[in-house]
């Protein structure tokens, strides 16, 4: 799969400074298969990729490349630290980032739904000389 943004746009955000440019193509490729999913049925190009999303991607990509194994605390010794807030780790977008993509692909979530129903209509529904009849008849 093609990548929505490059190596070299990544690259050159600050913070990426001696990142493997073979890591960072596939974290890049994990990381657009994620956001087309989120944006499906929109199909995402880098021609046609918003540029609200290219934001979403590099924190994406960020989280991949510095803390793959998705880790939110350490402890060594005396030393530790503990990272809180984000509720998502590793690739995964979180669902700010999720409502970001979607809201830029013009998915804001509302749809249409078919609604079926196993109960039967009242007889003045179901054709039954209901009020609909009745006003029929009088003409």
């Amino acid at each position: 799969m093609a990548t929505l943004i490059t190596v070299e746009q990544l690259l050159a955000r600050p913070g990426f400074d001696g990142v493997d440019e073979a890591t960072a193509e596939a974290v890049l490729e994990d990381v657009s298969a994620l956001v087309s999913l989120i944006a499906a049925p929109v199909e995402l190009t880098a021609a046609t990729l918003p540029s609200a999303v290219v934001p979403v991607i590099v924190s994406m990509a960020r989280r991949g490349l510095s803390n793959p194994r998705g880790l939110s605390g350490e402890q060594l010794g005396d030393y530790g630290w503990q990272a809180g807030g984000q509720t998502s780790s590793g690739v995964y977008a979180t669902r700010h980032e999720e409502r970001i993509i979607r809201r830029a692909v013009g998915r804001l979530g509302a749809s249409n739904a078919t609604l079926n129903s196993d109960l039967p209509l009242p007889p003045e529904r179901a054709g039954g000389g209901g009020f609909e009849n009745e006003f029929l008849n009088s003409l």
